[in-house]
């Protein structure tokens, strides 16, 4: 295997996803891609007016309040790259031979995209445990990535303190 992909959401779980996926990268001596999608719906809502009322309908839009919403979307896309550079950046300072990589689009189908896009032999991401409410009502990245995926999938659990 030359190239894994780590699938990252800054969520609790990450850290497990990075230690995990450099002892990989170390053992099998790949190149750790370090990834991270912006999920596209957030960024309809910011970029158009009417995507407001869906969420309020009571309350129409006012411009200002559309450009503090590209704005703060800006800024967030930004610290996440930011930290995932920092992420890449102490993985190499290990000996991990890393890439950050942002992407836009829906989490698990970005995933399986750049898995292919890059030949990677592996993906490597973390289960939250989340209920089956939870899963029935908004789907799980997790299960879709398995199912789609061009490569072997390492799914690393949340620990149960």
């Amino acid at each position: 295997m030359k190239n894994l992909l780590a699938a990252v959401d800054f969520s609790e779980i990450t850290q497990a996803v990075i230690d995990q996926s450099a002892e990989l990268a170390k053992a099998l001596n790949a190149k750790l891609w370090v990834f991270h999608a912006v999920s596209t719906e957030a960024q309809a809502i910011a970029f158009e007016p009417s995507g407001f009322s869906a969420y309020t309908p009571e309350i129409t839009a006012m411009p200002g309040d559309v450009q503090l919403s590209r704005d703060l979307c800006a800024e967030e896309i930004k610290r996440e790259h930011r930290e995932l550079l920092g992420i890449s950046s102490c993985l190499r300072d290990n000996g991990v031979e890393a890439q950050a990589l942002l992407s836009k689009g829906a989490p698990a189908a970005a995933i399986v995209e750049k898995a292919a896009e890059l030949d990677c032999g592996m993906i490597i991401l973390g289960s939250h445990g989340h209920g089956l409410l939870r899963k029935a009502l908004l789907g799980s990245v997790t299960e879709s990535v398995m199912r789609h995926a061009p490569c072997n999938v390492l799914v690393v659990p949340t620990s149960k303190d």
